[in-house]
């Protein structure tokens, strides 16, 4: 179910989504370090920072910390990059 009326995801969301993709992504943990690896979030001492490149596909105007909410264009730009 999306996070708003606007369908933005949450990680957990996100992962559902790149499971029936046909990813075997375990837990929100494992999707952090692969949107580490992509550059759309930065390990911040306990938190995961936003990118300032990846803010655009969150809800948010702003880098934030631990965002919530992210675009469902995220789904399609993760899947390409484990595709490669």
């Amino acid at each position: 179910m999306p996070y708003n009326c606007l369908g933005d995801l949450t990680k957990s969301e996100i992962i559902e989504a790149l499971r029936k993709k046909g990813c075997n992504i375990k837990n929100v943990h494992e999707l952090n370090v692969i949107m580490e690896k992509m550059g759309l979030l930065i390990h911040y001492g306990n938190n995961w920072l936003t990118a300032k490149d990846a803010v655009k596909y969150t809800i948010f105007n702003t880098q934030v910390y631990d965002a919530k909410a992210w675009k469902p264009v995220v789904v399609d730009l993760i899947y390409k990059f484990l595709k490669k």
